[in-house]
C-alpha cells in the first residue's frame, strides 16, 4: 500500500474567469478523463479476475479466512506480494494509462494521466486492502475535477494565469486560462505559499458548468481573526440537532435548518419527474406500478422531465452550499465559547445504514428497518466534525477530544446517584436523583463537558461544582424553545 504524506496542507478554490471557446476545450478534457478512467478500470478489472481464478490465490484467500487475525499478517504480505508479481500495482497503473494516454496526447499530458491513474489505484486499493466494497465507473458527465501530480507538471499558476498543457508533441493545445483576482487579504495571503498541485474544479450551477481551480498549499491555513474563547464545550450530536453545553450559554439546535424549504421543494419535483417517467415509459412497468424487473429496459425522456431534473439538480448544490455556510458559521460559535471541545466517537455510517434483524411489533407487524440515513443525508453531521477538527487545528492549536462511547455512556449516566439507568430513544427527558428533569441531549453535553482527561467517564466533582449554573442555563434555554413559534424536531421533547 502506497504510504500517504504526514505533511500539513491547506486549499484555496478561486474561479476560472473562461471564454466559450475555453470551455468547449476544458469539456473535451473532461470527456477524455472520464474515458480515460473508465477503461483503466475495466482493464484492472479484468486483470484482477484473471488473479482471483488462479489456485494460488484461492488457496491464499482461503487461509486468510480461516486464520485467527493475529496471523494473518504473513499472510496478507504473501498475498500483496501476489498480486505485484501479476503486475497488479500503482506502477502498472500508471504504465496501462500510459498506453492509453497517447491516444488523446495533445489534449492530455502525461503527468496528469498518471495522477488519475493513482486515484484508480487508490479506489482498487481500498477494496483490496480496506474496507471498500466495489468498484464503480464513473458515470457520463460526472467527473467533477482534474488534477496534477505536482505545480509544473501539466498544469502551472503564473502571474494571475493557469496553464493548462496538452501532452508532448508538436500540435498540443495549451490554455491559458485567467483566474479571478484574490479579494480579501486572506486569499492573498494564502496565495503567497507555496503551491504543491493544481486542480481545475468543474459545479454545475443553474443551466451551465462554472470552473473553479483549487490550489493545494503547502502548510496550514493562514489564520482568520476571529475571538476564540478558552473554557471547555461539550456537545452531543445527533441525526438531525445538537446539543452545546459551556460555562456561558447552553443551546440546543437544530442541524442545517434552512435546507428544509429547498428540500420539501425537490421532493414535490421529484414527484412530478416520477409521473412524467411513467407517462412517457408505460411498458416499463408493472400492472401494479413496479418497475418491470429481468429485461433491460429502454428509458425515453421528454423534455419537460429533463427540465426538472435540472432544477432538482440546482435545488441540491444549492442545498450543499447552505449545509456547508451554516456548518462552518456553528463551528466558529462553538469556538468562541471555547476550544477544550469535548464529544462521543459517532458511528455516522452505522446509524445511516438500514437494521438487518427483522422486529415485530404488538401487532405481529414487521417493523420499518429505516433508520436516519435521510436525516444524516440532508444535515451531515459528520461535515460539522470534520470542520470542527480543522478549525480546532488552525486557530487553537488543539485537537477534538472523542471520548469512548462504550464506557461514557453518556445518555445513561446520573451524577447525583453515580448510577446508570438506560433508556429508551423516545424518552427525551432525563429524571435525576434530586427531582430535576433535564432535556436528555442537553444532560448529555453537559457530562461530556465535564469529562475526565481519559476520555473513559465524566468527573463526578467537576459536576456537581458547575451543575447549579448549568441548571439555570438549561431552564432558560427551555423557556426561549417554548416562547418560539416554530414547529421544533420530536427528538426535543418539546411540545
Amino acid at each position: 500500500m502506497a504510504g500517504k504524506s504526514d505533511k500539513a496542507c491547506c486549499v484555496l478554490t478561486l474561479p476560472l474567469l473562461t471564454e466559450p471557446w475555453q470551455e468547449h476545450i476544458i469539456e473535451k478534457r473532461f470527456r477524455i478523463m472520464e474515458h480515460l478512467k473508465n477503461s483503466l478500470i475495466a482493464l484492472e478489472l479484468r486483470k484482477l479476475k484473471n488473479i482471483q481464478r488462479t489456485k494460488q490465490y484461492r488457496q491464499l484467500e482461503a487461509e486468510i479466512s480461516n486464520a485467527p487475525k493475529e496471523n494473518r499478517k504473513t499472510l496478507y504480505k504473501k498475498r500483496n506480494e501476489l498480486l505485484k508479481n501479476a503486475g497488479f500495482s500503482e506502477f502498472a497503473f500508471i504504465d496501462d494509462m500510459t498506453n492509453m494516454q497517447k491516444h488523446f496526447v495533445e489534449h492530455i499530458a502525461t503527468q496528469i494521466a498518471h495522477k488519475s491513474a493513482s486515484d484508480v489505484w487508490n479506489s482498487f486499493e481500498k477494496v483490496l486492502f480496506n474496507t471498500g466494497r466495489k468498484i464503480h465507473f464513473i458515470r457520463r458527465g460526472s467527473l467533477s475535477s482534474i488534477a496534477c501530480k505536482k505545480d509544473g507538471n501539466g498544469m502551472r499558476f503564473r502571474n494571475g494565469m493557469l496553464h493548462w498543457n496538452g501532452g508532448q508533441c508538436k500540435n498540443k493545445v495549451k490554455l491559458e486560462l485567467r483566474v479571478a483576482c484574490p479579494k480579501t487579504p486572506y486569499e492573498c495571503a494564502m496565495l503567497e505559499k507555496k503551491i504543491k498541485f493544481e486542480r481545475i474544479i468543474r459545479k454545475w450551477v443553474k443551466t451551465r458548468y462554472k470552473y473553479y481551480v483549487q490550489f493545494t498549499l503547502d502548510g496550514n491555513a493562514v489564520p482568520k481573526p476571529r475571538k476564540t474563547g478558552t473554557g471547555r464545550v461539550g456537545i452531543d450530536i445527533g441525526p438531525s440537532s445538537i446539543a452545546i453545553a459551556s460555562s456561558q450559554e447552553v443551546r440546543l439546535m437544530e442541524l442545517a435548518d434552512k435546507i428544509n424549504q429547498n428540500h420539501l421543494r425537490k421532493v414535490a419535483l421529484q414527484q412530478k419527474m416520477d409521473r412524467s417517467r411513467r407517462a412517457t415509459n408505460p411498458d416499463n412497468f408493472n400492472e401494479n406500478k413496479t418497475i418491470r424487473r429481468g429485461v433491460k429496459l429502454s428509458w425515453h425522456y421528454s423534455k419537460h422531465y429533463q427540465k426538472l431534473r435540472g432544477q432538482v439538480r440546482e435545488l441540491e448544490r444549492k442545498n450543499a452550499d447552505i449545509r456547508k455556510y451554516q456548518h462552518t458559521c456553528l463551528a466558529n460559535y462553538i469556538l468562541s465559547l471555547g476550544t477544550e471541545v469535548y464529544i462521543e466517537q459517532m458511528n455516522f455510517k452505522g446509524l445511516q445504514a438500514r437494521a438487518k434483524e427483522t422486529t415485530y411489533n404488538k401487532n405481529g407487524r414487521a417493523n420499518r428497518k429505516k433508520r436516519f440515513g435521510k436525516s444524516i443525508a440532508n444535515r451531515a453531521p459528520a461535515m460539522l466534525v470534520t470542520i470542527l477538527e480543522t478549525k480546532l487545528k488552525s486557530y487553537a492549536g488543539t485537537e477534538l477530544h472523542k471520548v469512548n462511547t462504550w464506557s461514557y455512556r453518556a445518555s445513561q449516566y446520573d451524577h447525583i446517584t453515580d448510577t446508570y439507568t438506560k433508556k429508551l430513544l423516545r424518552q427525551r427527558w432525563a429524571e435525576l436523583g434530586n427531582g430535576d428533569r433535564i432535556q436528555r441531549d442537553l444532560y448529555s453535553a453537559f457530562l461530556l463537558m465535564n469529562s475526565q482527561p481519559s476520555l473513559q467517564s465524566t468527573d463526578r466533582e467537576r459536576c456537581s461544582k458547575t451543575y447549579s449554573q448549568f441548571k439555570s442555563l438549561h431552564d432558560q434555554e427551555i423557556y426561549r424553545l417554548q416562547q418560539t413559534p416554530e414547529r421544533h424536531l420530536s427528538s426535543f421533547g418539546i411540545a
